[in-house]
């Protein structure tokens, strides 16, 4: 399953603080619509519960919630930062 390194945890945990999103709310990762000929992406935000077919598990204090349709693709990744130009970004990274 799709997992986080501590770093970002650590940034997911600040975020849903600073949007005053409750503790218990987990991050769901799902497929994203493709717009204008892009390639489909993945989505990443805040839900109060698991949607039906989700994988679930908790890493590093943060709930975690992997739509079924994606869910293969990312079964060996993890969610990690990476800094560009002093901006801290969430980047998907072979899991170690």
């Amino acid at each position: 399953m799709l997992t986080l390194t501590r770093p970002a945890a650590n940034l997911l945990a600040e975020a849903r603080e600073r949007q005053g999103v409750p503790a218990d709310a987990s991050i769901r990762i799902a497929s994203a619509v493709a717009h204008d000929g892009d390639e489909p992406g993945i989505t990443l935000g805040f839900v109060d519960a698991p949607f039906d077919g989700d994988q679930i598990g908790t890493v590093h204090g943060i709930g975690i919630c992997v739509a079924p349709e994606v869910a293969a693709a990312l079964d060996d990744a993890a969610i990690d930062v990476e800094d560009h130009d002093g901006d801290t970004h969430l980047v998907l990274v072979p899991a170690r």
